[in-house]
């Protein structure tokens, strides 16, 4: 298994595509900041990761963390379904539970432990040049993040199992896009036409809630007056947000183990 797991480790550091997303990633909150004014000279006391997580910035460029997910795990899970590699693994000696396996920790090393470090970078190099900032508590917002792992985790083992059992890395991402366009414009229409926030059904709307800051109160500090709002999670919603992430994740994955199992390669 662990050799499994350094083959397509060894297979992903020299994948063009797998760089061109890892790039992308790390340039896209850069381009946020850009886009929207915050990077200019003149407003240096505002370019801070306090300031970047209460302009909601943050949960914004994780729109774009999610496509990097689906084509990383994709890449992983199935990206060499078209060459027999599998078949190449079988003949080697390896079981199908330890291929499966050694293919889903590879797969969440790079589509969920990877694209999270990716996300959470923007705080550290923030903070180590202007500071945090007095508008977000810095455990408050680092609380959030690490529950956003959860849901990012879940959308990583749909994103798996979608993959899988389509045979195929290219396969894999047009039906995960597809879907994740869905599931958008569902969410959506609920929030639009019932009026209602939609938060747990799916790991995206988790995440959004999760990276957002909406109640805020204007507080007077040094003879200015700033807004300071509220990271702190509610008890429900961390116990929902665990709970049913790893929920999902667990039934997705069986899924996708199932289906590895009993279905013969190609």
């Amino acid at each position: 298994m662990i050799n499994i797991i350094k083959s397509l480790n060894y297979s992903a550091r020299r994948d063009t595509v797998i760089w061109l997303t890892i790039i992308t990633l790390l340039i896209s909150p850069l381009c946020a900041l850009y886009l929207s004014g915050m990077i200019n000279p003149d407003l240096g006391s505002e370019f801070t990761s306090s300031m970047y997580f209460a302009s909601n910035l943050m949960g914004t460029v994780f729109t774009f963390m999610t496509f990097g997910i689906m084509i990383l795990t994709c890449k992983l899970m199935a990206g060499d379904a078209g060459d027999k590699t599998i078949n190449y693994e079988f003949m080697a000696g390896h079981s199908r539970k330890r291929i499966f396996i050694g293919r889903t920790i590879a797969a969440f090393l790079w589509g969920a432990v990877l694209v999270f470090i990716i996300m959470i970078l923007p705080l550290g190099y923030l903070t180590l040049i202007y500071g945090w900032g007095p508008e977000t508590s810095v455990n408050g917002v680092l609380f959030r993040c690490f529950l956003a792992l959860f849901p990012i985790i879940r959308f990583t083992a749909l994103t798996l199992m979608i993959a899988s059992v389509s045979r195929g890395a290219g396969k894999g991402i047009a039906l995960n896009y597809a879907l994740y366009m869905v599931t958008a414009m569902v969410a959506s229409v609920i929030q639009e036409v019932l009026e209602k926030d939609i938060v747990y059904p799916f790991s995206m709307t988790n995440v959004a809630a999760l990276l957002s800051a909406t109640n805020s109160r204007n507080v007077v500090i040094d003879g200015k007056t700033i807004t300071v709002f509220d990271t702190a999670v509610p008890g429900d919603m961390m116990w929902k947000t665990i709970g049913v992430s790893l929920l999902c994740a667990v039934i997705y994955l069986i899924i996708a183990y199932i289906n590895f199992i009993k279905t013969d390669r190609d």
